[in-house]
């Protein structure tokens, strides 16, 4: 972060302050266990903690003045606000106002982390890139990831997540994006938003903080996508159908396991490509990773080159090796769509292998969760899929979706679960050549469905 002096911040905020000289601010916090000298501390207030109980020990490590929404006793300058986590937005605002970095911005249902790592590597050929560090891309991650931004970065790209209406809107506002990268409209928390049209607002509200004159990319296969106002904004189509006026095109697709190699079509120009990831999503994601670097001039060959060797981020879709068995880890979170393409995922491995899933709940999905939990375990069974495990309230539904070669249980029956996976790893069932899919939302804690296997192959 550069420096920033008191004064600026309470002029660019809604604030009070009674202080009357100023004070060099050389970095913002909201955790005391990081704070140090020179730091603004704002108390933040949350369902389980609040802020202000903290002053004193954010002054003892350092912080020179504080942002609080009530009376604090203290010694160091008292920014007074209404709600201490509108000023961390403001004042993140402000900052980023005061950079010449351009912004690109990354949403959608599925994908938004790939295609942020992606387009990071791609511009990375060229320019000093950030990129949002872990899952800071909420209401607090966000503006936490803007104030991290300093004069060496050229390009920042921010991902925004959501799972209500609004969120966005305050988001890209914040950030004020040169470019806006939409990957797709699933179902993921569609039991917040009661609709896929619901999602494609929500998810276009990044619209509202574009700068004038700024793109938009979009997956011209993704029919809301299409179908969505793009309130005049530049629109760059990438996608696999020509008809539909894509920019950027993928062709000759061929996924496995290990990987998939497809050709690019730039303005009739070809390119071959490889990333390590199997799946035709993954190409689309690059797609506009691509278009990405297109826009900010880099060469298509070397955006294609800068992830030839990707990796995906530890939980989403890494793969580990036991004793001549693959286990497909992608367990960060889980939504119909990104569980259909996990199963896709796990159809292009070892065509001669026996196959297995150990699943987990979708959560966020409302009056749906029944019918797509059922429609789950019909997944399963249209793969042909050698056994499935899950775990969850609908395990009811799944079961009848897979009604053969499926062992469910209730949610609250975890010890169950896990040492029905333990029999499996012990039975001796899984040889060498045979794949699982470890898949499920974060909050089904799947981590320990992978440990109890993994621990007992």
């Amino acid at each position: 972060m550069n420096k920033l002096t008191l004064s600026e911040i309470v002029n660019n905020i809604d604030c009070t302050c009674d202080f009357g000289g100023d004070v060099d601010i050389f970095d913002v916090n909201t955790d005391t266990r990081t704070t140090k000298a020179g730091d603004l501390f704002i108390a933040l207030v949350g369902e389980k903690f609040d802020g202000h109980d903290y002053v004193s020990k954010a002054v003892e490590s350092g912080a020179v003045a504080v942002v609080c929404s009530k009376p604090v006793d203290t010694d160091v300058p008292v920014i007074m606000v209404p709600d201490t986590l509108k000023a961390l937005q403001q004042i993140a605002a402000y900052y980023i106002s005061t950079l010449g970095v351009k912004v690109v911005a990354v949403t959608g249902s599925n994908g938004k982390t790939t295609t942020r790592n992606m387009i990071t590597r791609v511009l990375q050929t060229k320019y000093n890139v950030y990129s949002t560090k872990k899952n800071f891309n909420n209401e607090i991650g966000l503006p936490k990831s803007v104030l991290e931004l300093d004069n060496t970065y050229d390009i920042a790209v921010l991902e925004m997540g959501m799972n209500h209406l609004g969120e966005i809107s305050t988001l890209t506002n914040i950030a004020k994006p040169d470019v806006a990268v939409i990957t797709n409209i699933g179902k993921a928390h569609i039991g917040n938003l009661g609709s896929q049209e619901n999602i494609c607002k929500a998810k276009f509200e990044i619209l509202e903080g574009l700068k004038s004159g700024g793109t938009v990319i979009l997956n011209a296969d993704d029919p809301y996508l299409f179908a969505a106002d793009k309130k005049g904004f530049n629109t760059a189509f990438i996608g696999f159908d020509k008809s539909k006026g894509t920019v950027l095109t993928a062709e000759n697709i061929k996924s496995s396991g290990e990987g998939t190699r497809f050709t690019v079509d730039y303005n009739g120009e070809k390119t071959d490509g490889y990333i390590p990831l199997p799946g035709k999503y993954n190409v689309a994601n690059l797609l506009e990773a691509v278009y990405c670097g297109i826009h900010f001039g880099v060469d298509v060959k070397a955006a294609l080159d800068s992830v030839s060797d990707y990796a995906p981020e530890a939980m989403r879709t890494d793969v580990i090796e036991k004793n001549g068995i693959l286990i497909i880890r992608d367990y960060y979170n889980s939504s119909p769509d990104s569980a259909r393409v996990g199963l896709e995922t796990l159809a292009t491995y070892n065509k001669s292998g026996k196959k297995f899933a150990l699943l987990g709940e979708m959560l966020e999905l409302g009056e749906y969760s029944a019918v797509e939990h059922k429609k789950l375990g019909e997944l399963c069974s249209s793969h042909n899929l050698d056994g499935a495990f899950f775990i969850g309230k609908n395990f009811v539904e799944f079961g009848e979706g897979m009604p053969e070669k499926s062992i469910t249980c209730d949610a609250a029956e975890r010890d169950y679960f896990l040492d029905k996976i333990k029999e499996f790893a012990n039975s001796g069932i899984l040889t060498a050549g045979d794949v699982v899919l470890v898949k499920g939302s974060r909050g089904m804690k799947m981590e320990e469905a992978y440990e109890t296997l993994i621990n007992n192959l």
